[in-house]
């Protein structure tokens, strides 16, 4: 059997966004001591703001909010920032006006900058996972480095939103991250200098491999088009009498919860549930796989740690109801959704609004989705050139390798 190193490099996909919220009926907040010599417009515009961040973490924030901690966090430097600080949330963040520019440009599918994917891991910037042939994948980046610092900042308590800001920038100028890496129960520091480019962004890729199985891969649930992007590469595979189906979702951070729906309603009968969703009163709504065409062969999930959020949404509903074999390592463990929403300044806020239930009601918050096949790939020597062998990937050919043969097996005896 080849040789395979799949290690696919993706892009976050975040939350869905939510409409904004107009607050008429709350009094105005005080403007801090010393600001007085800010424009009216401007100290209108941040109270309104304020209000309307007030409003939103009262009402659809998952966990209790203090009020008056939440004004006085404001009123030192009328920052909402400050507000979304004192949550103690590390995934919850503050976009301002460009920063939230900047994020609606990059769901385009392009942007300037480093190429790689982070997030907030055990409360430091990590890197999912470089963007392949990117900038960043050449400076040797690797998926779970630490980024300490950016051009002599410290990233310690840096908003993601803002150590993002700090990565991009224009073509052909330069960078340089503090990386802090363990390898082989050894931590090393290194400051890798990177050239920025323009990033493209993938979506999917797919390929027929032995035996007539399928193998795509799906980048993020990033953009309105994702599940039928995926069932146009599926397709093209069933035009070459693909018979077993492989769905990579390795690295695959997540995104959309709605995406995350579309794609299992792919592979499940309308009607059965996919994720159960509970808001801060405990309420609870299933969302269900919808009606439409449907691959209906044998199927294997792959995942692996940094599976996340709208991943595990998937690999747990197709592993809860029985539709697939998943077969990697324990995922992520994002048992958490984050709504954003715009306000009236022009900036917005991503807040925690829900936790959620896999589709057989189990909680994979800080636990992860368990693989029915535990799968680990093999180290890489530190230095080597040599390719490694993917015993995922072989362990999925294999698993739906025997499946087939016993299929053709019980139809020549039936």
């Amino acid at each position: 059997m080849r040789k395979y190193l799949r290690w696919i490099y993706l892009v976050v996909a975040l939350a869905a966004i939510a409409g904004v919220l107009f607050l008429g009926c709350h009094p105005l907040v005080k403007a801090a001591p010393g600001a007085s010599d800010m424009p009216e417009v401007s100290q209108e515009k941040r109270a309104q703001a304020a209000l309307e961040t007030l409003y939103i973490l009262k009402n659809f924030y998952l966990y209790d909010a203090d009020e008056n901690v939440l004004l006085d966090a404001y009123k030192k430097e009328q920052s909402i920032e400050d507000m979304i600080k004192a949550l103690d949330d590390p995934l919850a963040r503050h976009m301002d006006e460009s920063e939230f520019r900047t994020f609606i440009d990059d769901m385009k599918g392009s942007f300037d900058g480093i190429g790689i994917v982070v997030g907030i891991r055990d409360g430091e910037l990590t890197i999912v996972a470089p963007i392949k042939d990117t900038p960043g994948e050449r400076a040797g980046l690797m998926p779970l480095d630490k980024i300490k610092h950016i051009d002599g900042r410290s990233t310690q308590d840096m908003a993601l939103e803002y150590a993002v800001s700090l990565m991009k920038g224009k073509r052909g100028t330069t960078v340089v991250l503090g990386i802090e890496r363990n390898e082989n129960e050894t931590t090393n520091t290194l400051d890798v200098t990177i050239v920025r480019d323009t990033i493209l962004i993938p979506r999917t890729s797919c390929e027929m491999l032995e035996n007539r199985i399928g193998y795509v891969h799906l980048a993020s649930f990033f953009g309105e088009n994702t599940a039928e992007e995926m069932m146009e590469e599926i397709k093209s595979l069933l035009d070459r009498d693909m018979k077993g189906f492989i769905l990579d979702l390795r690295l695959n951070p997540g995104g959309s919860v709605d995406l995350a729906v579309q794609v299992s309603t792919k592979f499940l009968p309308a009607g059965t549930p996919v994720v159960h969703m509970v808001d801060k009163s405990g309420r609870r709504v299933t969302y269900h796989a919808g009606p439409g065409e449907k691959v209906d062969i044998p199927m294997v999930v792959l995942v692996n740690e940094v599976s996340a959020s709208a991943s595990e949404i998937v690999a747990g509903a197709l592993k809860d109801m029985g539709r697939a074999t998943i077969v990697g390592v324990e995922t992520f463990g994002k048992g958490s959704v984050q709504t954003i929403y715009p306000l009236s300044d022009g900036s917005a806020i991503s807040i925690t609004t829900h936790k959620y239930l896999t589709a057989g009601e189990h909680s994979i918050d800080k636990k992860g989705i368990e693989p029915d096949v535990e799968m680990r790939l093999p180290e890489v020597p530190e230095g080597s050139d040599e390719s490694v062998i993917d015993t995922q990937l072989e362990a999925a050919i294999k698993i739906l390798t025997e499946q087939l043969e016993k299929q053709e097996s019980n139809k020549v005896a039936g």
